[in-house]
Formats: C-alpha cells, structure tokens, sequence
C-alpha cells in the first residue's frame, strides 16, 4: 500500500530535523571542545613561562576566530537566501569538518614555534566561518518546515542537538581527563577530541545532502536572483529589527559562551575543583540547560514570543550573581553543580527565543541574512570575548564575581530589546510568520 501524502510529509519533516540537529550537534561540539580543553593548547601552543598570559593568548584566540563570523554570516545569507537554505548548510558542516581535523593535526609551540599558535588561529577562523551559517541555517530550515503549531518546540529541538554536542565534549574532556596521565592528556590525547569530531561530521554532511530545501524559499522561485543582494535589502529595509536581535542575542550568547567556554577553566582555577570534576559538573548543568531549551520551546507556542522573552531575560539577570557566589564561596562539586544549574535554567530558553525572534523580525527573502548577520554581530562583539573579558575582569578586579556584573549589565540591555523592539502579542501560530510577505519593503512597513 502506497504511503499517504501526510505520511510522506511526515517523513520528510524528520529528515529534515535529522539533518538540521546532527550538523548543529557535530557544529557545536566542534567550537566548544576547544573551550574545556582550553588549558592544555596554552601549554602545548605558548610559551610556558607564564600560565596565566598563556590562557589568555588562548582565550584571545577563541575570541579572535569568531571575528570574522559578521563576514560569514554575509557569505553564507547570500547563500542562503539566493541558492537555498539546505545549500548552506551544506558547506558549513563541510568547512567545520575539514578545519577541526587540520587543528588536530597541528605541531605544536615546542615543535615549530611561533607559528604554532599562527596555525592554531588559522583554524579558528575557519571554523567561525563555519559557525556563521550553521545555527542560523538550521534553525531557519526547521523553523520552516515546522506545521504551525509546533514551531517554537521545532526550533528548540535544534538549539538541544547544540546543548548535546556540548554535553559531548564536556563528557570527552571528562573521559580523556579521568582515562590518561597528565602528560597523555598534553601530549596526544587532546587531538582524540578533535579528531573524531571531524569524522561525524562526515555523517552530518551525508544526511544534508539528502533532504528538501525548505517549502517557503522554493516557492519564491527565481525571484531572489532577480532582486538586490540580500545583505543590501537587509540594510536597507530591516535596521531597528537587526539592532533587537543583535543586543538580544549578544546577551544569550554571552551566557552561553561563559558556561560552556569559560567555567570550565574558572571551576578550576577559582571553584578549586579538580579537571574531571568541572569536567562533570559542567557537563550535568548542559542538561538542565537542554531541559530549558524545551520549556522554551513549549512556552512559545502556547504564549505570546514578547511575554515569554521579557519572563526568561529578567530570569537570567536575577540568577546571575547569584550562582557565580555558589560557586566560589561553597568550592565543592555540588556547589558548582547547583551554581551552574540556577543559571542554565533560563540561559536555554534565551539561546532558543534568539532562534525564534528572528523568525518573528525577518520575512522569507532575506530571513537567513537578517538572523546570520545579526547573531554573528552578537557573538563577535559580545559573546566570543566572554572568557577572554571574564578573565580579564577578575585579574583586573581581584574580584571572581565581577563576570557576574557584566553579565547583568547586557542581560538589561536584552530586556530593554525585548520590551521596545517586540509587537507584545505576536504568536508563533500566526499564519504570516513562517512565510512573511514575499517583499522585505512590505514587511518593514
């Protein structure tokens, strides 16, 4: 018996949510590894004289690679917006395999010197080229293949694959740091970690291949080609919209990255916990920020984007100071544990409204552009320099809270977005929003 038209469109709605969340799983697993195993590329791609400039370099590195993410971002919303979302996203998991197994094969500062950490940034532009169009893209694919009901819980699907390659390479670090000595930790074991990333993405790029672009951007035909850059409309048409979702995601993004890029080594070095424990401590708070991500998800499809926005922003700020005290004054596993946890409760469902502000504030033709360049702005600007700037702050300060503070003075600047830039009774099953008018100039209007 032949399969029925909803059966077929069924299916073809889990391939495509299976070929948006492997990418972003292998993406992310890819950027934040380097984040926990932050420590070990200071020793093996800086001098060693001073360990605390060694860090930073390392930080400043992870920093600098997501410079050139607002440049990616255009690439790929040109390309994603003019040849199509599933060819995006393609090249994105192809660039970011390829250069997270370069970074696995590199000499090191005692082997070939200077040009260690040269190469070792090499890779790190590559892969925030990479990561400009991958979240971006995928959630954009799945937003709009998503039935109306179901697309706030569409999008956080994606943004958890994201929370579980983050759980991957907290467990990794956890696993390599528990399983070999100290020196097989320095010496080979950390390219373990980014080898093997490098060969699922060899799985995410054949399930990319095999699915349909999405059903919206098919049916602008060959008008994208006909009309201006998408990037030149952008600007043109969408200004106020591309500041909302800057400001909000460089909020969102900077709790992200200082708990998955810098806690690591702060539980360490101030939490006075032992690798494997922050390793695990770490790792147990991404559930509860996987777990966050889905009540967003749910939230938003049943309330209103602006009310649900404005509840988990001020969540967030309220949560900060406190768990960052937790975690220095307790100086246990179960007080950084909790610490992180009190905070990851909104942190989740931040990341994921991010996703879907930006199908509220973009229309069709220029919706990948419109997300990609703002979220890279954010990241670049704000969230990539959070370990270097949390570092920076406590050795400037004495004070090990003060990365605290800063992350309550851009959640305000979030909240203050979310109440002027958002229409305060926008709903995700609005029938308008998954395809928009087919002309940003209306839209804008």
């Amino acid at each position: 018996m032949a399969d029925s038209p909803v059966d077929l469109d069924r299916r073809a709605y889990r391939r495509v949510v299976a070929a948006a969340t492997t990418g972003t799983f292998v993406e992310v697993y890819d950027l934040l590894i380097y984040g926990y195993f932050a420590s070990v590329l200071a020793e093996q791609f800086f001098p060693r004289q001073d360990p605390t400039a060694a860090l930073l370099s390392t930080f400043a590195i992870l920093a600098l690679g997501s410079v050139v993410r607002p440049a990616g971002a255009v690439i790929f919303g040109h390309v994603g917006d003019r040849l199509g979302r599933r060819t995006a996203l393609v090249a994105s998991v192809l660039l970011m395999s390829g250069s997270t197994m370069a970074l696995g094969l590199l000499p090191t500062y005692h082997t070939v010197g200077i040009l260690a950490p040269v190469l070792l940034l090499v890779c790190r532009v590559l892969q925030g080229l990479s990561a400009s169009g991958e979240l971006t893209g995928a959630n954009v694919l799945v937003f709009e293949h998503a039935p109306s009901d179901r697309r706030g819980r569409a999008v956080s699907i994606v943004n958890v694959a994201g929370n579980v390659g983050a759980l991957t390479a907290a467990a990794t670090g956890f696993a390599l740091a528990r399983s070999l000595e100290p020196e097989q930790l320095a010496t080979w074991g950390w390219r373990l970690a980014f080898l093997v990333a490098s060969l699922i993405g060899l799985v995410g790029l054949y399930v990319r291949t095999r699915v349909l672009d999405s059903p919206v951007f098919v049916a602008l035909g060959d008008a994208p080609k006909r009309d201006s850059a998408p990037i030149v409309r952008t600007l043109r048409t969408a200004k106020r919209r591309l500041l909302v979702l800057t400001v909000w995601t460089a909020a969102a993004s900077l709790g992200g990255f200082m708990l998955v890029g810098f806690l690591p080594s702060y539980l360490i070095r101030v939490g006075r916990l032992s690798p494997a424990d922050a390793f695990a401590a770490n790792g147990l708070s991404i559930i509860v920020l996987g777990l966050s991500t889905m009540l967003g998800g749910y939230l938003v499809d049943r309330y209103p984007v602006r009310r649900v926005a404005i509840g988990v922003v001020v969540g967030a700020a309220l949560a900060a100071v406190p768990a960052f005290l937790l975690i220095v004054r307790s100086g246990t596993f179960a007080g950084a544990l909790i610490g992180q946890s009190l905070w990851a409760m909104f942190l989740g469902a931040s990341g994921m409204l991010g996703a879907v502000l930006s199908m509220v504030l973009f229309p069709v033709p220029i919706r990948f552009t419109g997300t990609a360049l703002a979220s890279n702005l954010a990241v670049a600007l704000v969230g990539s320099s959070a370990p270097y700037v949390s570092a920076s702050l406590i050795a400037a300060t004495g004070s090990p809270v003060s990365p605290a503070i800063y992350v309550v003075v851009v959640t305000m600047a979030a909240l203050l977005a979310a109440i002027v830039g958002l229409p305060s009774r926008s709903f995700l099953r609005s029938p308008g929003i998954p395809h928009g008018p087919a002309d940003p100039r209306t839209a804008e209007i």
